[in-house]
């Protein structure tokens, strides 16, 4: 089949997605504590990635997406098909960010229109398991490719890239482990921080 009419296809196949109801994720905003520290999710639209404060007051940047089509960019209409529809490389993304850690201050780093910058706090220990954990699969890549577009450096992740585990579901799998509530379907992100229950208006 000539390019042309693939990438037609592909069009039509992820406008129905697109479409389809129920695709957006919640966040319950946590009460903060005396040992939370500042986590920022950026949704980027229809991709997202997060921000976490290190112990050193540093921010790290952690994104998820398909080794192809992420890390290296090959973006044609040919590789479509496969990075939304059938399991593929996954790659996991790093990168330094200044501070502080506030939206302000990164959005002066994306100067991006569409870019939603959602903040919240999580307990310093488990923002630091959560690096820990992260930093391991870096330690062990016996690959690395950096994307200067992006600023993130990339590394294989062990677990492979599809439409039911992309970027936003990685996002809000890292939320879960920082013992953030986290519903909806986070397919296509859609991000939306929702006050908990009881909480004072």
């Amino acid at each position: 089949m000539p390019v042309r009419p693939i990438a037609v296809l592909i069009a039509m196949l992820i406008t129905a997605l697109l479409t389809l109801p129920g695709c957006a994720a919640q966040v319950t905003v946590p009460t903060p504590g005396s040992d939370h520290r500042p986590v920022l999710l950026l949704d980027h639209g229809r991709h997202s990635s997060l921000v976490l404060t290190r112990a050193d007051g540093s921010l790290v940047r952690y994104a998820y997406g398909d080794w192809r089509w992420y890390a290296k960019r090959e973006t044609g209409a040919l590789r479509a098909l496969p990075t939304l529809f059938v399991p593929t490389a996954g790659a996991l993304g790093r990168g330094t960010l200044a501070g502080p850690p506030t939206p302000a201050a990164l959005r002066r780093q994306w100067p991006d229109d569409q870019l939603e910058i959602l903040a919240v706090s999580a307990p310093a220990i488990r923002i630091d398991a959560l690096v820990a954990r992260l930093e391991r699969v870096f330690a062990d890549a016996e690959q690395r490719h950096f994307n200067r577009r992006f600023g993130l450096e990339f590394v294989p992740d062990p677990r492979d890239y599809t439409l039911a585990d992309n970027s936003n579901h990685r996002v809000a799998d890292w939320l879960r482990e920082l013992g953030l509530e986290v519903r909806g379907n986070p397919v296509f992100g859609h991000w939306r921080l929702v006050p908990r229950a009881g909480a004072a208006s």
